[in-house]
């Protein structure tokens, strides 16, 4: 079969083909912002998991050298956590070695109160102070602290 294509035909295919190539690089250059989101959060997300992990492993380091000091203080009686800007600090056998202790590492010897709650990140120095129940067998505080984990998922 022969086909004769005329200039108007000609041109409309013409037309049609540009319009094609237009359209594809629009929806490349779509497809290829979508990429670089995907990949630039992928990239976000896995930075911010490191992080947490690090804070994770730091945490577990400070909760399993606390825990040592607390196997060596006395089975019974008062313990106090010291706690610096919302970290644990050092455990102490009570609260005077504990502000002692905060003293000798430059905080202000006075103005000390008990604490009423969880301690703030922007507290210099405070003492929470747990007792050993003997019916439990654990030691029991009047303040559940609750440390924040720097860089956590938002």
């Amino acid at each position: 079969m022969i086909r004769i294509v005329t200039k108007a035909r000609l041109a409309r295919l013409a037309a049609g083909a540009k319009q094609a190539r237009d359209r594809a690089i629009e929806v490349q250059e779509k497809a290829d912002a979508v990429s670089s989101t995907y990949f630039r959060t992928v990239a976000e997300l896995t930075a911010r998991t490191v992080q947490a992990e690090e804070a994770l492993a730091a945490y577990a380091d400070v909760a399993t050298a606390l825990r040592a000091e607390l196997d060596t203080a006395p089975a019974l009686g008062e313990v106090v956590l010291l706690v610096r800007y919302g970290q644990p600090h050092s455990i102490h056998r009570g609260v005077h070695a504990a502000k002692a202790r905060a003293v000798a590492e430059g905080a202000v010897p006075d103005g000390w109160r008990p604490c009423s709650g969880a301690p703030a990140a922007s507290d210099a120095w405070a003492t929470i102070v747990f007792i050993f129940d003997e019916a439990t067998g654990a030691f029991m505080c009047s303040v559940a602290p609750s440390l924040p984990v720097p860089g956590g998922a938002g």
